[in-house]
């Protein structure tokens, strides 16, 4: 592939998932690099397809720079981060807590850099730079990354969930059209993305392979989101583990990774799992049932006595009864009142686990959030329940994240903007009831049989434009007028 040979513009490299490295005559960055054999999330997700054969290639994983998005484990891969020699930088977007600094020092990562939201930092002395773009709500912690190197601008997106404003101010500071898209355009979020690189028209657009994979036997009902993204409105690489693009000023050059000869997405699934059978195996027996009197339901108790004294805010917004029913030589059917007007109410949410994966919450081995991303739970809820402040107190568990959130709610709920469908114009409403997100950033108005309709972005949340009401969800409606 020769990534240590001179080149005449950036040579970007697809690390597989949502990683990527650019190399420069004068600089190495990787984006986001998740390359340990045994997974991520209790070795629930692989990067698919395969990447394992760029783990031998030789200088694909030297650099000066570690760019990592979030503190999800599939973007940041402890085990490879921990072994980084001494000089390599990990950068990562700061965020209203410290939890991602924290995980990456306990983990044993020495020089970590945060970066504020559009805050430049330089790369080297030639003028190479790299900044953050988280999303613009707290209560998601995820970003992009923008770099600048030899002339050539490249926007990581990775999965975060950049606004139409956030993508066209990148475009501002890098002085005209972004050179380089990096997207998550798999089914989930196409849409989405498609609307995205309509509305800037970027020169070129990279789609990450993936999502992620389920390997396990036991989660392997989640893959049924594997395959091949759609079209994108611009020139689009579809780029796999070890493929490259070389980007000059006006032309760029792929070069295909031969490994990839005939390979198909629906081929692959099962030869990879069992090539990770063991790595699996090894998961599972770290992780035994906790016998019984292994003081499991007492730490239970203790840890949502904490959480509880993190937000009363949360607690309010919460208001329900939560059930855990937990499997296993000491598990048990536990109920958490979590700031319910009165105890003992019927249980909206219902958690099944297995003590097992219990217990490494407990024990600190991983977070709420990543125990949810490795689906070995089991969530059911009553038709109208609303678990946003419920999963945001279990994923954060942090109470400057938290506050954050909180601080982001209470912003003017009075304030209005006016949004224009052709020519007609409506003042609304500025921040979605549902989670805040600024609608003069993060919205569209879109034709439907309810007559046009304010589609919130951040979550997809639908609002008549006829009457103000949430047409999909459980949610306060909007205030609607035509502006005089």
């Amino acid at each position: 592939m020769g990534q240590d040979e001179p080149v005449l513009g950036p040579l970007i490299s697809s690390t597989g998932h949502m990683g990527l490295r650019l190399q420069t005559q004068n600089l190495r960055v990787l984006c986001d690099p998740w390359v340990s054999p045994g997974g991520a999330y209790l070795g629930a997700r692989f990067p698919f397809p395969d990447n394992s054969h760029l783990r031998l290639m030789p200088g694909l994983w030297h650099a000066e720079w570690v760019a990592v998005s979030s503190a999800h484990l599939d973007h940041m891969d402890l085990a490879f981060l921990s072994a980084l020699s001494d000089g390599v930088r990990v950068v990562i977007p700061e965020y209203p807590s410290s939890v991602f600094r924290d995980r990456l020092s306990e983990a044993g990562v020495k020089d970590i850099v945060e970066v504020a939201a559009w805050e430049r930092l330089p790369l080297n002395d030639r003028g190479d730079w790299l900044t953050a773009i988280p999303e613009q709500s707290p209560a998601e912690h995820r970003a992009a990354f923008l770099i600048v190197a030899d002339g050539v601008s490249v926007l990581h997106g990775n999965d975060a969930r950049l606004s139409l404003s956030q993508t066209r101010r990148a475009m501002v500071e890098v002085g005209g059209p972004l050179d380089l898209m990096a997207l998550d355009a798999s089914e989930p979020r196409f849409k989405a993305v498609k609307r995205l690189v309509r509305s800037v028209k970027p020169r070129l657009v990279m789609t990450y392979s993936g999502p992620a994979c389920f390997l396990d036997p036991a989660l392997a009902q989640h893959n049924q989101h594997l395959c091949e993204p759609g079209e994108l409105p611009t020139e689009t690489l579809r780029m796999l583990p070890g493929d490259s693009v070389r980007i000059a000023p006006t032309t760029h050059d792929v070069i295909r990774d031969p490994h990839w000869e005939g390979f198909a997405y629906s081929e692959h699934l099962d030869a990879y799992a069992s090539s990770r059978a063991q790595e699996i195996a090894e998961v599972w027996a770290a992780h035994p049932d906790p016998g019984a009197g292994s003081g499991l339901a007492k730490r239970f108790k203790e840890h949502f006595v904490r959480l509880g004294r993190l937000s009363p805010y949360f607690l309010e917004r919460i208001s329900m009864t939560v059930r855990f029913d937990v499997s296993g030589a000491d598990g048990g059917v536990w109920d958490v009142d979590l700031g319910a007007s009165h105890s003992q109410q019927a249980p909206q949410y219902t958690f099944s686990v297995e003590a097992r994966w219990l217990e490494a919450v407990l024990s600190g081995e991983i977070r709420w959030d990543d125990l949810f991303l490795s689906r070995r739970l089991l969530i059911e809820h009553t038709p109208d329940a609303d678990g946003t402040y419920l999963f945001g107190l279990l994923k954060h568990a942090d109470a400057d994240a938290l506050q954050a959130v909180e601080d982001y709610d209470k912003r003017d709920p009075n304030a209005t903007v006016t949004l224009s469908a052709g020519d007609r114009a409506f003042e609304v409403t500025r921040y979605c009831p549902h989670s805040g997100e600024d609608l003069a950033e993060g919205a569209v108005i879109d034709e439907a049989p309810e007559g046009l309709v304010l589609r919130c972005l951040a979550h997809n949340f639908d609002f008549s434009l006829t009457t103000g009401l949430c047409l999909n969800a459980r949610c306060e409606p909007i205030s609607v007028a035509a502006p005089v």
